[in-house]
């Protein structure tokens, strides 16, 4: 029975090496970057993804990944006790079958068979990849080639035309290059032949991973470990947009590791950083480093304002500048909602003193108390005292805006600018947008129209005007609350 249209959703880690009690959710974009320090758990967690399927018969170029690859069995580590839960959706057939769960786990071996694993051609690019073909090559006689094939298929054409946009050099020919029961990459550019002997580390590394991405069937999984190494950003950058086109193209998912924090600030592919704080896994979706670096950090002013994204970056500065006290706040974005709540666990499992820490919620989500518990519960689980208390504790810096319950911020920010009605120009361009695809456009779509090429101009002009609405200092009230508490117990 065929089996197509193979989609990894998540995955719930119990335990596996470092790796204990987070969810690594892979929804949203095809392509998906795993962050995070050395030591993070980041090669456990793709070891593990490109053991989890059996390949199928279809393709002649198949890999069958087993965990005992690389979860090997020693006097040290025998891995007992690792467990996991897979999310996955496939069609058979004609019937489509949607989150699928399946566990992995190891008592006296790794279960499930792998016979009984579900079927899906994975794809691995590893860090030996990088190591220059020279580097390899044992013998020091003259190398003779002795045949040249030069690749003109269309997928060939593809791949030469794809490298030559990321190493920004035309390439003229893509070739096969043999020296007796050696096989070469081999390119022409600008008149010169030459073969991947003669290449540096990310030139080769283009091509292989270009290679492996173009060739993959339809559905595959390419995982491809620390996709930075021996490239420079541009080039990292622009063979991320390529790798992002070709997966939505073929609904490949990819998943990379990555220490190159410029890449955070991509929008077309899923962030993931992962972080360690004592015996507990943190998984960060769509964060910026600031965030992270301060869980690894000290404070530095003294008080922490953590936020969701830029427009409530913008409104937290207003306010602390009515208040005069922005010279004693530090403002940071932690990205989706739930990342609020790992990271006011971390800060208070790392034994910090949450008193001066903020984490603000846009209030679209979890408004209630016992939404909040329930989503901290996540990381304290228990009914004992202690776990109830460390809830508490973690929920002590968590406030939010006060929004109507059916509407969203960006939506109660554009009413509110056109409810001023001064017809000034921002007010007015608010009043031209009544329908969006997306909730953000209700407030970007008024930076668009105004013409401001810097969004943070932009942000703080809607700010600047929202902040004359009759409504401002309620939407406000609870950081106000915090802040001006704040203020009068450290005399600021």
């Amino acid at each position: 029975m065929a089996i197509t249209q193979q989609r990894l959703n998540s995955i719930n880690y119990t335990e596996l090496k470092s790796l204990r009690n987070f969810v690594l959710s892979l929804e949203t974009n095809n392509v998906t970057g795993i962050f995070g320090v050395n030591g993070s758990g980041k090669s456990s967690l793709i070891y593990s993804i490109v053991s989890i399927y059996k390949p199928s018969q279809n393709d002649p170029n198949r890999f069958n990944f087993k965990f005992s690859q690389f979860f090997t069995h020693t006097s040290h580590t025998k891995y007992l006790g690792s467990s996991f839960e897979i999310t996955h959706s496939y069609r058979q057939d004609l019937t489509v079958f949607n989150n699928v769960k399946r566990t992995y786990s190891k008592s006296d071996r790794w279960r499930p068979r792998y016979e009984n694993r579900p079927e899906r051609d994975v794809y691995f690019v590893g860090i030996n990849s990088c190591v220059p073909d020279i580097e390899l090559e044992k013998s020091q006689n003259i190398i003779r080639f002795t045949a040249t094939t030069n690749l003109v298929d269309a997928l060939s054409n593809e791949i030469r035309q794809n490298a030559s946009v990321v190493m920004n050099k035309q390439y003229d020919e893509y070739n096969n290059i043999e020296a007796g029961n050696k096989k070469f990459i081999g390119v022409r550019n600008n008149g010169i032949q030459y073969s991947s002997l003669a290449m540096g580390a990310g030139e080769q590394r283009v091509f292989k991973i270009l290679n492996t991405v173009f060739k993959a069937t339809r559905y595959s999984l390419i995982i491809i470990d620390e996709i930075d190494l021996t490239l420079h950003t541009d080039a990292l950058n622009r063979l991320i947009t390529i790798l992002v086109n070709r997966a939505n193209d073929r609904n490949l998912q990819i998943i990379f590791t990555s220490h190159r924090e410029e890449l955070t600030n991509r929008t077309d592919i899923n962030i993931r950083h992962i972080h360690q704080i004592g015996n507990n896994t943190f998984c960060f979706t769509e964060t910026n480093p600031d965030c992270i670096s301060r869980l690894t950090g000290q404070q530095i002013r003294t008080l922490e304002i953590f936020v969701e994204d830029d427009l409530s970056e913008s409104i937290v500065q207003k306010v602390v500048e009515e208040l005069n006290i922005r010279r004693h706040c530090s403002i940071k974005r932690f990205g989706s909602i739930d990342n609020g709540f790992a990271l006011a666990t971390g800060l208070f499992l790392k034994g910090e003193d949450l008193t001066n820490i903020l984490v603000l919620l846009d209030g679209d989500r979890y408004k209630v108390s016992a939404e909040k518990m329930t989503q901290m519960e996540k990381y304290f689980a228990g009914t004992e005292p202690a776990a109830v208390a460390n809830r508490n504790s973690a929920l002590s810096c968590i406030r939010q805006y006060s929004i109507p319950t059916a509407e969203t911020p960006e939506q109660f920010i554009n009413r509110n600018l056109r409810e001023i009605n001064d017809n000034t120009e921002i007010v007015l361009a608010a009043a031209q947008i009544n329908a969006v695809a997306n909730k953000h456009e209700y407030v970007n779509q008024i930076i668009a129209l105004l013409g401001y090429n810097d969004k943070t101009t932009g942000l703080n002009r809607v700010v600047d005007k929202l902040s004359t609405s009759p409504n401002w200092t309620d939407y406000t009230q609870e950081i106000r609350n915090w802040l001006n508490n704040r203020i009068v117990q450290l005399n600021l």
